[in-house]
């Protein structure tokens, strides 16, 4: 009868330990999901942002893919596991060379293994045209012998 016990009790406590194991999940936390650029002249328009976020579950992040929805943004990620309670960094770069100016908004889709495995990052600010250079009229031409 002791041994039935014990057997019972045994396969109880893996059976709880197994569900303990199923339950951690990665948590990832942004410090802001959102960054203003601010405004910037058409001239100076690669701008790079960072979005740091701390991974705050109980079991390894990892980012799947990072896709800007938009040719004119580049994003770059880390690939390796972030342990729980770790800080890790996602770099965005916008590049509005030879865009019009005027106002950006771009949305960037982080896929990961997290709870919520659809975090989506945005970056605005405003695009002056380019700061126009003028160039002096040469009003006579002078020939050379």
């Amino acid at each position: 009868m002791k041994k039935v016990l014990f057997i019972i009790l045994a396969i109880s406590m893996c059976t709880v330990v197994m569900a303990q194991k199923k339950n951690k999940r990665a948590k990832i936390e942004f410090e802001t999901t959102e960054i203003n650029m601010g405004t910037f002249a058409a001239d100076s328009a690669v701008i790079e942002c960072a979005f740091v976020y701390t991974n705050t579950g109980d079991a390894p992040l990892y980012i799947h893919r990072v896709i800007p929805t938009c040719g004119c943004t580049k994003a770059k990620f880390p690939t390796a596991p972030v342990a729980p309670g770790e800080r890790d960094t996602i770099f965005i770069t916008y590049n509005g060379t030879n865009k019009s100016p005027g106002y950006v908004r771009k949305s960037i889709p982080v896929h990961s293994n997290a709870e919520t495995e659809i975090t989506r990052l945005k970056i605005t600010g405003k695009m002056l045209p380019a700061k126009v250079v003028e160039i002096p009229e040469i009003e006579e031409i002078v020939e050379m012998e």
